[in-house]
């Protein structure tokens, strides 16, 4: 990311998308159960619940499953249709006056910024600035991830997201905090984490530790 680009960003945090505000992997495990099968017979929910992506489901790496998942994962049709996560929305608008939500940062490839700007206006998420993989990058998605959020702290101090690989690739260095999203709870000694297994959960951390940083602060203005 040119620093330019930096400079223009406002100050607050960042916000996964993909299993965080969209239920992107249910309407994968529907699609992918119907067109390569589910010899498991297990329904969507306990396929997500014993695998949780689709790249983790054995007899969905064949070569006409990835390449089928490689095209639509480049779809802006595609991305206009995906199932919210019940009350994402409301909550992150909720959130958005505690905490700015400065920027939308996904591994989705930059191809379908497009597609996933209609989906997020769609559903009245805050306005905010999407930045997507770039397509030349070929390693680990999270590492790039984590090397974009190095990159812009201090300006933004934190994201929201539900992949706890991320914190893999942002010890022990990174300052700032992982709300993340849809886990009880994670194993990490370095790296500011704050669990929570659904929105309402999040958003009350959120605002009742918004209410101790004022306290706090008030308390040493009045010594």
């Amino acid at each position: 990311m040119k620093d330019q680009k930096i400079s223009k960003i406002k100050s607050g945090i960042a916000v996964d998308i993909d299993e965080t505000l969209s239920w992107t992997v249910g309407y994968w495990f529907k699609e992918m159960t119907k067109l390569f099968g589910n010899p498991e017979k297990l329904s969507v929910k306990k396929l997500i619940s014993k695998y949780r992506y689709t790249q983790n489901v054995p007899y969905w790496q064949s070569m006409e499953a990835l390449a089928w998942m490689e095209d639509k994962r480049h779809s802006n049709e595609l991305q206009k249709i995906l199932p919210l996560i019940k009350n994402a929305n409301h909550y992150l608008n909720k959130i958005n006056k505690i905490l700015p939500v400065a920027v939308y940062l996904t591994t989705r490839p930059e191809t379908i910024i497009k597609g996933t700007k209609i989906w997020l206006d769609k559903y009245g998420f805050p306005k905010a600035l999407i930045i997507c993989k770039p397509l030349n990058w070929q390693d680990n998605s999270n590492l790039w991830k984590a090397k974009t959020l190095f990159k812009l702290y201090p300006k933004i101090y934190g994201i929201i997201d539900d992949n706890k690989e991320l914190l893999t690739f942002l010890e022990p260095k990174y300052k700032g905090v992982v709300y993340l999203y849809d886990n009880s709870r994670v194993e990490n000694e370095s790296v500011k984490v704050i669990c929570a297994k659904n929105w309402y959960v999040l958003y009350n951390k959120i605002k009742n530790s918004a209410g101790s940083r004022l306290c706090s602060g008030a308390q040493m203005l009045n010594h």
